[in-house]
């Protein structure tokens, strides 16, 4: 199925892309977590953004953050995915959180930044009335990790009537597994899987498309 889009009614969202989860001294590698995955698709996302900005597509960035005062989960019996793993990740203010040393000089003034608690991107954040704001239909998905943040962020757009690109090899997590279900599920339901390769392409030639006649 042939895709053209029109980089005014794109935008390019970039999950996530902090040291916890992508550098080798960030609080997922502290813990013994693998990331393998994430560490190699830094270059790609960096590549993607800086494509993108070319492209005239606006980009936002979020950023993951947990709050010492937060007592929604201790109020859980169950405890939180956190807890099972006993990871103390992306503290509010902490080096952790920031984004990854090769995003964060990325990272323009005219980008939207914004700081969730939770794994969707939309919950309880302001990016679906920015998004409407910029006049966005196509939303270009990137970031971590694949199978939590990412998969929740996906579903919650798709709900929101947004087109959906999902550049599989400027995602990742730690469970290859995992990574792979989620692109089966965004082809079967959500959306469309691109590579960084092919989207480049898909930028050039709607930024043809794009040019008044």
């Amino acid at each position: 199925m042939a895709i053209r889009i029109d980089p005014r009614e794109t935008a390019l969202l970039v999950i996530d892309m902090q040291n916890a989860f992508c550098h080798p001294e960030g609080g997922l590698a502290r813990a013994g977590v693998s990331i393998e995955h994430q560490r190699s698709v830094v270059p790609n996302v960096k590549r993607l953004v800086q494509v993108c900005s070319q492209a005239g597509v606006p980009i936002l960035w979020s950023i993951q953050e947990h709050w010492p005062e937060d007592r929604t989960r201790k109020r859980h019996r169950i405890p939180s995915h956190l807890d099972k793993r006993g990871l103390q990740i992306c503290a509010r203010g902490s080096w952790d959180a920031e984004l990854h040393p090769e995003l964060k000089a990325e990272c323009r003034p005219e980008d939207y930044v914004f700081h969730k608690h939770r794994m969707s991107c939309f919950f309880d954040t302001t990016l679906h009335t920015k998004l409407r704001m910029l006049g966005t239909e196509v939303l270009i998905i990137s970031g971590l990790n694949t199978n939590v943040c990412v998969e929740s962020t996906i579903r919650d757009a798709y709900f929101r009537d947004y087109d959906l690109l999902v550049v599989e090899d400027c995602i990742a997590c730690s469970f290859p597994d995992l990574h792979r279900a989620t692109l089966k599920n965004v082809e079967i339901y959500f959306g469309q899987v691109t590579s960084l390769q092919e989207l480049e392409k898909l930028l050039a030639e709607g930024r043809v498309a794009a040019v008044p006649r």
